[in-house]
């Protein structure tokens, strides 16, 4: 049956070229859509993105030029605020970090410098986290612990998958010492999945330290502050922690402090991706959609010219089924003829990738499916004719 499909098609490829053709196209089109969406995909569930699903961002911006006393001031009490709603109702953890947050800038502004492991040089992420940053954020280990309290009084540091497999030592990085730019010593006590700062950036190799409060810290005019709350109570924390500060923060007209959830961020920071997916996607459903009723119209218009040769098969003895199977896998064989040019191209364009095959597969199962049910009208046609009044009329 194959080879006298191919045959027919080729000895009809004047009949079916506009089908041919436009079958072409619209495969491209959808190729191109799905791997956009299948890289969207991939990006997004890479390992690394901090949990921030239930997370309440807290936190204020003051003035370069605020007071170093009212600076002060401004700090203990947010201290001593917070401290207080670790006891609240709902609340699970609260972290305080730095550079450890993502969506809040772009992966560029992020701390950067570099450290030394086994004299060699490697230029990093620098993050800084407390004891609580692993429940806030759901961080995931692959090996160790999070930064817990080392027994010979060194400092620990946690590093992320990217960075080991770029250092690339054949062998655990647990126990290893890195060093920073002023050459002070840390112990590597655990190793993440990655810290990703952003939905669709990979993550970067980063080094992540304990964060430490000191008396420069007092001073500071920005504080990154996170709490985990339980699902279905964010809203109530958000509003309860921003009349509490107003309320006991001194100077809040003079800073700008909020209190939001993170999925806010989030959404922001996919915007860009989505919208443009978005552009995408749209036109492609339309396209298929009128190219699906016009496959379908000059299939029904072809069965009408061919109603004798069917009628034909009909007399000599075929059933209604083989008839059938004719007419939908006719279809089948066009489309996967029309699909022979956009394969070529994905291989020449496209890296050669799982993410990218699967696409090309998804494309090309839904062409398969459009086909089907662009011929099974025509085919039900075929079966309800009386061959007999057919070649009668003839």
């Amino acid at each position: 049956m194959i080879k006298y499909l191919l045959t027919f098609l080729w000895n009809s490829k004047r009949h079916f070229a506009g089908i041919f053709i436009e079958q072409m196209l619209v495969f491209i089109v959808l190729m191109i859509c799905l791997v956009s969406l299948f890289d969207m995909l991939e990006k997004y569930y890479e390992p690394g993105l901090p949990d921030t699903e239930n997370v309440v961002s807290l936190g204020y911006m003051a003035e370069r030029s605020l007071e170093m006393s009212k600076r002060e001031e401004l700090n203990r009490s947010l201290d001593a605020i917070l401290e207080n709603m670790r006891q609240w109702e709902h609340v699970e953890g609260i972290s305080e970090s730095v550079s450890l947050v993502p969506y809040f800038r772009e992966p560029e502004y992020y701390l950067a410098d570099s450290v030394a492991i086994s004299g060699r040089k490697y230029h990093v992420h620098m993050k800084l986290a407390d004891i609580s940053a692993e429940r806030v954020f759901k961080i995931e280990l692959l090996e160790g612990e999070w930064l817990h309290t080392l027994p010979d009084g060194s400092w620990p540091a946690v590093i992320t998958r990217q960075l080991a497999d770029e250092v690339n030592a054949g062998k655990s990085l647990i126990g290893t010492r890195i060093y920073d730019n002023r050459n002070f010593p840390y112990t590597v006590v655990g190793i993440a999945a990655g810290i990703k700062e952003d939905v669709f950036t990979p993550a970067a190799p980063a080094v992540i330290l304990p964060y430490q409060k000191n008396e420069a810290s007092l001073f500071r005019i920005y504080r990154e502050i996170c709490a985990r709350i339980e699902p279905g109570h964010a809203e109530e924390f958000c509003n309860r922690s921003y009349r509490e500060c107003k309320r006991l923060l001194p100077y809040f007209s003079e800073i700008d402090f909020g209190a939001k959830d993170m999925g806010v961020y989030k959404e922001q920071a996919m915007f860009s991706v989505t919208s443009r997916l978005k552009l995408i996607t749209i036109p492609t459903l339309f396209l298929v959609i009128f190219a699906f009723i016009g496959t379908l119209g000059l299939l029904v218009l072809n069965t009408k010219k061919r109603i004798q040769e069917f009628s034909l098969h009909r007399a000599l003895g075929a059933t209604k089924s083989a008839l059938l199977r004719l007419v939908i896998f006719q279809g089948l064989a066009l489309t996967l003829s029309a699909a022979v040019p956009g394969i070529l191209l994905s291989l020449i364009v496209f890296s050669f990738s799982f993410t990218h095959l699967l696409a090309l597969a998804a494309a090309l199962g839904c062409m398969l499916l459009f086909s089907l049910f662009s011929a099974c009208y025509p085919a039900w046609q075929i079966a309800q004719t009386n061959p007999a009044e057919i070649l009668h009329q003839e």
